[in-house]
């Protein structure tokens, strides 16, 4: 009794499954965020408004989603503006507090290498190669062999890996963009920012003067005379 069996379908449909397991990065831009939640009153010598589920703005990310979670961060989109009449450290000047305590934010540079998706675990994929065709049994025994040998494997591995690579680029790149350690801010400049907190849960969150800093607010743009004429 003969037997065919054709594998081609099978072994694209494989490929085609697997060749999109690198997670994309999806930028999150604070300054086009719009949903911000405020928390001073207008006015006040720092204004401060925020958004947490900073990666989901965007896009899926969920990549990143996972490692956030996995490192116990939470990623949070700001807004700052200093209404005072002094340049404003925000590391030195400002103090962010996380329901009732202060914390410090982790530099960007840091945070996007603690949840940057893997890249070599793609060297695997180099193992999955396929044999496309048909082959002919009788009785058990292979009679006809018409399988061709498709190296596939270095391709899908190559190509997660520059995908792998290249999010977590694009994420670092952002991350050290908005990161505002040692941001100084101008009076009467408003900034958007990224905070990477080592915090697995949500609170509200706060932005005050430390007491070294000055509260005065900023002065009004200045007028300037106007002419008589003369007289």
């Amino acid at each position: 009794m003969r037997k065919h069996f054709t594998l081609f379908v099978a072994a694209l449909t494989a490929a085609a499954s697997l060749t999109n397991c690198a997670g994309s990065y999806h930028a999150i831009r604070p300054e086009r965020i719009t949903s911000y939640q405020n928390a001073t009153p207008a006015g006040a010598p720092v204004e401060f408004s925020y958004r947490y589920s900073a990666l989901l703005s965007t896009g899926p990310n969920k990549k990143y989603i996972k490692k956030e979670r996995q490192r116990g961060y939470q990623v949070v989109a700001v807004q700052v503006k200093n209404n005072t009449n002094a340049d404003l450290n925000f590391s030195r000047d400002l103090e962010l507090t996380f329901g009732d305590r202060p914390i410090m934010p982790v530099p960007g540079v840091q945070a996007a290498n603690d949840m940057k998706q893997g890249v070599a675990i793609y060297l695997l994929y180099l193992l999955l190669n396929f044999q496309v065709g048909s082959v002919t049994t009788m009785n058990g025994q292979i009679v006809k062999d018409n399988r061709a040998f498709l190296p596939t494997g270095p391709f899908i591995a190559g190509g997660n890996m520059l995908g792998a690579s290249a999010a977590n680029k694009n994420m670092r790149n952002e991350f050290v963009k908005y990161d505002l350690t040692n941001k100084v801010l101008r009076p009467g400049e408003t900034v958007y920012g990224i905070l990477p907190i080592r915090e697995t849960n949500v609170a509200p969150l706060k932005l005050t003067l430390r007491g070294t800093a000055s509260a005065s607010p900023a002065p009004s743009p200045a007028t300037t005379p106007t002419s008589n004429g003369g007289q």
